[in-house]
């Protein structure tokens, strides 16, 4: 009977320091990032510049720079938690990607939430609700009244975005897929394209840089997105947590509203 009872404590005791392990490193696992960049003393915000007003290549002095809306967020995250940031530019198809490698620490490229996305990464709180219009040559303001009269067109997309699936979903007839929209600017320009799905904010940045371009505001694609936000790794939830604050904050604040008008302006310029 004594023999029974000690093996029936053995076998708990192992349960029990088996759970406490378990836990343990499921703890440990979810802080690393955010222990990691604090003794790093850096972030790392992976993004594609060549998104204004969220982020772009300008020259500020004499000096090449990353600047724009997604920018000031990070640098305000960067700041919250004691560290600085660093950006890494790449392209937009690889940004998401580099979460799970660990090449970045956080998203923060004018991503949209999507419930597809939501499956592989977590996302923090929106902080830019958006809507997708029709970039067009001014020739051709008015010229296209819905959905349906685009269909038979050759439409511009950035590559891997929520603007390519709306394209994809509504099955145009001729879709331009490229990794950067100044590109798709250039063809846009030179008549190779018809028009281009964006969303407002680059819209409205092209139109203030472009006398040429305009956006056809009589009707908007839908899309599968509660809103653009920040994306990080599934298990970062401690760095999930002081991101949120920092947007709280932001929001509180009105810094949201003024960086966006301030990228706005400097994109423009």
């Amino acid at each position: 009977m004594k023999k029974i009872v000690s093996l029936s404590v053995i076998f708990l005791a192992a349960i029990i320091l088996t759970l406490a392990i378990f836990l343990n490193k499921s703890n440990g696992n979810s802080n690393d990032r955010l222990d990691a960049i604090k003794k790093s003393g850096k972030i790392v915000m992976g993004c594609n510049a060549n998104y204004p007003p969220f982020e772009f290549h300008k020259n500020l002095d004499g000096k090449d720079e990353i600047v724009g809306f997604d920018i000031f967020i990070g640098k305000e995250i960067a700041k919250d938690l004691g560290v600085k940031l660093e950006i890494s530019d790449m392209e937009f198809s690889s940004v998401l990607a580099s979460l799970d490698t660990g090449i970045i620490d956080m998203a923060l490229s004018g991503i949209s939430k999507t419930p597809e996305r939501e499956k592989s990464i977590l996302f923090s709180k929106v902080y830019y609700d958006p809507k997708n219009y029709l970039l067009v040559n001014s020739k051709d303001l008015g010229k296209y009244k819905d959905e349906n009269s685009i269909k038979d067109l050759t439409i511009g997309v950035q590559t891997a975005t929520t603007q390519e699936e709306i394209a994809k979903k509504l099955k145009i007839k001729n879709i331009v897929s490229l990794p950067k929209t100044p590109d798709l600017i250039v063809q846009l320009n030179q008549a190779l394209i018809d028009g281009i799905i964006v969303e407002k904010c680059v819209g409205d940045n092209y139109e203030l840089s472009n006398k040429n371009l305009k956006m056809e505001n009589s009707f908007y694609f839908e899309a599968d997105t509660d809103g653009t936000a920040i994306g990080l790794a599934k298990d970062d939830k401690e760095l999930l947590e002081a991101v949120n604050k920092t947007l709280d904050r932001l929001e509180r604040e009105g810094k949201l509203e003024e960086y966006y008008n301030k990228a706005l302006e400097l994109s423009a310029k």
